[in-house]
């Protein structure tokens, strides 16, 4: 059974590829350009994983994580960037980060975190 997956990003085209390749992986996905209504999107429906760009314009992934892991602690966080190593494994621990993605991602990398 597939998971249900919420994606962050600013980029269109990051959220099209992202969601037809785990949609063809068997999970339901749902796309969104912003963070800013995070809590409605998780009142409305409850989401297993969460992948977030870190660098958007209203904020960060790491703003995002915070926000669910006081709220939605069995959801995973993962963050897509492309600057190696942006966060330490002791800030990622405190942020509730389960783990990041370079950019670009490997769609290998990212079957074993939705298969984790």
């Amino acid at each position: 059974m597939g998971k249900k997956i919420l994606i962050l990003d600013d980029q269109p085209d990051i959220l099209e590829v992202l969601t037809e390749i785990l949609e063809i992986l068997g999970h339901e996905v749902t796309a969104i350009t912003s963070g800013n209504n995070i809590e409605k999107i998780f009142q409305a429906a409850h989401y297993d994983m969460v992948i977030s760009d870190y660098q958007m314009p209203d904020m960060t992934g790491v703003d995002i994580a915070k926000k669910i892991k006081d709220k939605y602690q069995g959801t995973k966080v993962y963050i897509i960037s492309g600057y190696h190593q942006l966060l330490s494994e002791e800030k990622m621990a405190e942020y509730g980060i389960s783990g990041l993605l370079d950019k670009p991602f490997d769609i290998d990398e990212l079957k074993r975190i939705v298969n984790d």
